[in-house]
C-alpha cells in the first residue's frame, strides 16, 4: 500500500520491537480484510499499538492477550507464552526474545474474527521463534 506502511523496526524507550522475515507481507494480506478508505487509519492505529509496546506502556489483555506457548529450549521446565497485538480484525503474533535483549519480535499477522488459536499461527510463531532464538 502507498504512502502508509509499517516500519520493519520500532524503537521505543524501553524496547525495540522488530518484524520477522514474511511478517509485513502477511500485514499487507491481512489488511485486506479493511474497508479500504479505513485502511490507513487502521494502520496508524496498529503502529501506535507497536510504538505502545516499544515504549514499555502498559498494554491490556484485551489488546495485548497471552496466546500460546513457545517451544521449549533444552532443559527448560516452564513454558513461555508468545501475545497477540490485537486490533479486529488483524491479530500480529509476538513473543519477547530471550537472546537478543529488550527486542519484541513478531513472528507474523493474521485476518482473525474469532477467538481461538490456530494450530497453523502456533507452529508458525514456534518457527520464527527457533529461527531467532536457537540459531
Amino acid at each position: 500500500m502507498k504512502g502508509v506502511e509499517l516500519k520493519d523496526s520500532y524503537q521505543g524507550s524501553k524496547y525495540t520491537v522488530t518484524h520477522c522475515k514474511g511478517a509485513l507481507k502477511s500485514f499487507e494480506k491481512a489488511l485486506q480484510s479493511v474497508e479500504a478508505r479505513k485502511r490507513a487509519k487502521f494502520i496508524r492505529l496498529i503502529e501506535l499499538q507497536i510504538q505502545r509496546l516499544a515504549d514499555g506502556e502498559p498494554m491490556s489483555k484485551d489488546n495485548f492477550p497471552p496466546e500460546g506457548d513457545l517451544p521449549k529450549k533444552t532443559g527448560q521446565h516452564h513454558t513461555n507464552k508468545f501475545h497477540a497485538l490485537k486490533r479486529i480484525p488483524i491479530r500480529g503474533y509476538c513473543w519477547l526474545s530471550e537472546k537478543v535483549g529488550n527486542t519484541y519480535y513478531i513472528s507474523h499477522y493474521i485476518n482473525k474474527d474469532q477467538d481461538g488459536l490456530d494450530t497453523n499461527d502456533t507452529t508458525k510463531v514456534g518457527n520464527n521463534w527457533k529461527k531467532i532464538e536457537l540459531d
